[in-house]
């Protein structure tokens, strides 16, 4: 359950941030915005979700969908720094607290992939009950994404 929310808030918080960067903040897309942007929405779509049903094939592509974050988040936090402004401080906090979520589920993802014990151990999975509310939340957000996607760009 916590890989779950842990996954989703990684995914959803690398999108949000991407999004107003590019939105309220003026910041043209590059190539690595854009790739991070579709990880982050793998990652807090699919992946959170996929997690519940296949544990190996989750944690590898939350490894992959964190791998393709990192360049962004670098190239972020390099013209953060280099900000001169007020805004600054709260861009490197919001930066660090990236950072954190992009460490937690790096080091979450590659104890499920190098791991040699059982691949179900640490918390356990929600009921079925759960698991359908859990699995409706990605769905619905790839559905609106699908609606939106041409309006944002």
């Amino acid at each position: 359950m916590t890989r779950y929310l842990l996954y989703f808030l990684t995914g959803f918080a690398h999108a949000l941030v991407i999004l107003i960067y590019r939105g309220y903040m003026g910041i043209n897309p590059t190539i690595y915005s854009t790739v991070a942007l579709v990880s982050g929405i793998v990652l807090f779509s699919i992946v959170s979700w996929l997690k519940f049903y296949l544990e190996r094939i989750g944690a590898i592509m939350a490894l992959l969908c964190v791998l393709a974050i990192v360049p962004w988040a670098i190239d972020a936090g390099r013209k953060v720094l280099a900000y001169d402004a007020f805004l600054s401080g709260v861009l490197i906090i919001t930066q660090g607290v990236l950072l954190f979520f992009l460490l937690a589920t790096f080091i979450t993802s590659m104890r499920y992939v190098l791991s040699r014990g059982p691949w179900l151990t640490g918390t356990t999975t929600p009921g079925p009950v759960a698991k359908v509310i859990f699995s409706a939340i990605p769905i619905a957000i790839i559905v609106f994404w699908l609606l939106i996607m041409g309006k944002i760009q």
